[in-house]
């Protein structure tokens, strides 16, 4: 009889011990510290394919002017025309000063020419998530041919990757690593 009588002290206190237990435990923290979010080891970029088959994916110049660009990567650099230098220097976001020199280029043809260059201060693309990712003090070569696309390649892309980059032709994505 003395069982019964002391039974419902002791599951007060053992219910007590549980509730304060509960209020202690966290599960976002090990050892005292609180854990991080964990960050993707990676991020993805629509793209767009043209008329001829070439991929596409937007980016901005300067934090100002936007372009959809030609994923190249058998260029070597970025290069652009005429028309994106004009719109830059119109909009403020490049001037004199961004002037770096001269490259000699050799066209598929095996003519030399000469084309000036220009440093971009900032080439900015931004993944599926929204979240910008941009590279800094990018040399474009400017083509003098209004018509010519904007390209993207090889100095940007590595950069832009870190380790690698993977092309998913059925979600239309490029995924960089």
């Amino acid at each position: 009889m003395n069982i019964r009588k002391y039974l419902p002290i002791v599951l007060i206190i053992m219910l007590l011990s549980c509730n304060s237990r509960k209020n202690e435990y966290d599960p976002y923290t090990v050892g005292g510290k609180t854990k991080k979010p964990e960050t993707k080891a990676y991020f993805e970029v629509d793209f767009k394919k043209t008329e001829t088959n070439v991929k596409t994916i937007h980016i901005k110049l300067n934090d100002s002017n936007g372009y959809d660009a030609l994923f190249d990567t058998g260029c070597s650099s970025m290069l652009i025309s005429t028309l994106e230098l004009v719109e830059l220097v119109k909009s403020g976001t490049l001037t004199e000063n961004d002037y770096v020199g001269e490259s000699v280029s050799t066209i598929a043809d095996g003519t030399q020419i000469k084309n000036p260059i220009y440093n971009i201060r900032q080439v900015t693309i931004v993944d599926k998530d929204g979240k910008p990712h941009t590279l800094r003090d990018i040399k474009a070569t400017v083509v003098d041919n209004p018509g010519a696309d904007v390209l993207i390649g090889s100095a940007v892309i590595d950069n832009i990757a870190k380790k690698q980059y993977t092309v998913d032709l059925k979600k239309k994505v490029i995924r960089f690593e």
